[in-house]
């Protein structure tokens, strides 16, 4: 059977579509409401943007998030030093405080919250979270962001883990991460060998 041929009698108004020769309302129309979008990762500047960002993300289909590969890099680094004597190690108090943001962490290798929150959860004063965080940034294992230097709304922070220890997401993906954490190899040739920062890892991968 064909299909009814839509009413030539329909028009638009105020967001509804009604029919002209009745003034019954007959549906709400598509143009009524904005159209929604996921933003771009590296675009996130709040934790309302991060927010809005997950609702597109079905975080069913994500790997089980565990501490497997945070341990196998331990593990790795702690093999490293006792066969080849090279001190790589990752301390204790290091790994501690990667497994408690191991537990922050909802999609790939990023956190946005608080300032306060976050200090809350790592037992510090918030004027201590900077020092606290700074085991982990000084081994660059941790990248942060504030209103400072980042971008970020006032009183909330970024946090951004290597993903070799610390990554929400499949292993194809992760790899990708991985090597845009480290510097690239164009910068060699440069003389200016250094690791992406936050922004430039997120514009390459995000």
């Amino acid at each position: 059977m064909s299909k009814t041929p839509p009413s030539k009698n329909l028009i638009t108004v105020d967001g509804l579509v009604v029919d002209k020769l009745t003034g019954e309302a007959v549906k709400p129309s598509v143009f009524s409401t904005p159209a929604d979008y996921q933003p771009s990762l590296h675009d996130c500047r709040s934790v309302d943007d991060f927010a809005r960002y997950l609702k597109f993300v079905d975080r069913r289909k994500l790997p089980a998030h565990t501490l497997h590969p945070l341990r196998d890099e331990v593990d790795y680094a702690r093999g490293i030093w006792c066969r080849r004597g090279i001190d790589c190690r990752i301390t204790l108090p290091q790994q501690r405080l990667l497994e408690t943001l191991h537990q922050l962490v909802v999609y790939r290798n990023v956190i946005f919250m608080t300032q306060a929150a976050l200090a809350k959860v790592l037992g510090v004063d918030e004027s201590n979270l900077m020092k606290k965080l700074k085991v982990l940034v000084g081994a660059d294992m941790l990248r942060i962001s504030t209103s400072r230097n980042g971008n970020i709304r006032t009183g909330e922070v970024k946090l951004v883990i290597n993903p070799r220890f610390v990554f929400r997401g499949g292993d194809f993906t992760r790899d990708r991460y991985v090597e845009d954490w480290y510097c690239p190899v164009g910068y060699l040739h440069m003389g200016d060998l250094r690791p992406l920062n936050a922004d430039e890892c997120f514009a390459v991968a995000a």
